[in-house]
C-alpha cells in the first residue's frame, strides 16, 4: 500500500503515543515513536520523515533543545509542537526555530492528522505555511457541564473553568439544593464543552476537593480530547417561534422560545429556563401558520446562557432525532 509519508511522534507518554500511531497509522501514515529528546535527535539523524510532532516536555533531552538540534540537520523538516506546558516564552522560541505550528493538550485527534495532512502536502508543494494559532480547548471562565459517576445514577451539573496547569484541570464544584456537593477524590466524572466547531467530551476523575472559600473539583487533564459531535449540516441564521416540552415531563407543559439558527439535522434555540445536555425534547416550530407547523423531537447537546440578553435566557444546541424534510421549504432550500 502506498503511504501518505512517515510521521515521527515524540512524546513521553506512551499511551499517547499508541494511540496517535494508531491514528496516523489508520489514515495511511507510517508511524515511528520514541519518547525522549535524545532518540528524536537520533531518529531524525537517521531517516528521512516528512512531519514531526514534538513534545515540549521530555526526558534527558528537553524539547525546545531537541528542536534546535534537529533544525542544524534539517532545517526545512516540518515540526509540529504539541504540549501541556502553554508558557509564552516557549511558544516564542518555538516560533523561532520555524515551527509548522503549535498544538496545545488536550487536542482532538482528527484535527491533528488532518494537520498533519495539510503540513505534509504543503512541504511537497514547497509552500511556505503561517505558523497557526496556538490550539487551546479548556480556557478560563469557559462554560462547561460535569457528569458526576458515582454508582448512584449519572446527574448532569453546570460548571465552569476556574484554573489548569501542565497535569489538572480546576472546575467549580457542582451545586446541589443551594450547597457544594460533595465529590470525593477518585470520583469519575465525564466533562463536556463547546468548541468553536464541534461539541467536545471526555472522562476524568477527581484529583482533589477543594474546602475553601472558592469551592473547586480537580481534575485530571487529558492529554486527548475526542470530537463528540459534528455539524453535518450548515446552519441558516433565522429566527422562528417555537414551543418545547420536556419528553420527560408527564404533564407536558410547553414553554415558549425561538431558534437562533437552524439546519436539516438540528437548530440552536433560545429559551427562558435552563435545560442541561442530554435531555430530550418536543419540538413544535411554528414558521407561518398552524398547517405549517413541524414537530420534532430534538436531544440537547449543548448549553449556555445567552450572554447577549439582559434577560436570563439560554442558549440550546440540538440535534434533530427526526428530522423533517419540509425544513428544506424554512430554509428556503
Amino acid at each position: 500500500m502506498v503511504t501518505k509519508g512517515s510521521v515521527l511522534v515524540v512524546d513521553d507518554e506512551i499511551n499517547l503515543c499508541r494511540i496517535l500511531g494508531a491514528k496516523l497509522a489508520k489514515s495511511g501514515y507510517d508511524v515511528v515513536a520514541v519518547h525522549d529528546g535524545l532518540q528524536a535527535v537520533e531518529k531524525v539523524r537517521e531517516s528521512d520523515f516528512d512531519v514531526v510532532l514534538l513534545d515540549l516536555i521530555l526526558p534527558k533531552m528537553d524539547g525546545l533543545t531537541a528542536l534546535g538540534r534537529i533544525r542544524v540537520m534539517r532545517a526545512s523538516l516540518p515540526v509540529i509542537v504539541m504540549t501541556a506546558c502553554e508558557s509564552a516564552d516557549a511558544l516564542e522560541q518555538a516560533r523561532a526555530h520555524g515551527v509548522s505550528a503549535y498544538v496545545n493538550k488536550p487536542f482532538d485527534l482528527d484535527s491533528l492528522v488532518n494537520l498533519v495532512a495539510c503540513t505534509a502536502q504543503a512541504r511537497i508543494a514547497g509552500i511556505d505555511r503561517k505558523l497557526p494559532e496556538s490550539t487551546i480547548l479548556f480556557g478560563q471562565g469557559q462554560a462547561i457541564t460535569v457528569e458526576i459517576q458515582n454508582g448512584h445514577g449519572a446527574k448532569i451539573y453546570s460548571s465552569c473553568i476556574c484554573a489548569k496547569n501542565d497535569r489538572t484541570l480546576s472546575v467549580e464544584a457542582p451545586r446541589e439544593d443551594g450547597g457544594v456537593l460533595c465529590v470525593p477524590p477518585r470520583t469519575s466524572v465525564r466533562v463536556a464543552l463547546a468548541g468553536s466547531d464541534a461539541h467536545y467530551s471526555f472522562l476524568s476523575h477527581v484529583v482533589d476537593s477543594s474546602s475553601d472559600i472558592e469551592q473547586v473539583l480537580v481534575l485530571d487533564k487529558p492529554r486527548v480530547i475526542y470530537r463528540a459531535q459534528r455539524r453535518e449540516h450548515p446552519r441558516t441564521e433565522i429566527s422562528v417561534p417555537l414551543k418545547y416540552a420536556r419528553v420527560a415531563d408527564e404533564d407536558e407543559l410547553y414553554r415558549g422560545g425561538h431558534t437562533q439558527d437552524i439546519s436539516l439535522g438540528g437548530a440552536c434555540i433560545i429559551v427562558s429556563e435552563e435545560v442541561l445536555p442530554g435531555e430530550m425534547l418536543q419540538v413544535e416550530i411554528r414558521p407561518k401558520s398552524t398547517k405549517d407547523t413541524l414537530f420534532l423531537v430534538a436531544q440537547v447537546m449543548r448549553a449556555k446562557r445567552n450572554a447577549a440578553s439582559e434577560d436570563p435566557d439560554f442558549i440550546l444546541g440540538c440535534k434533530f432525532a427526526t428530522p423533517d424534510e419540509r425544513i428544506r421549504k424554512l430554509l428556503g432550500s
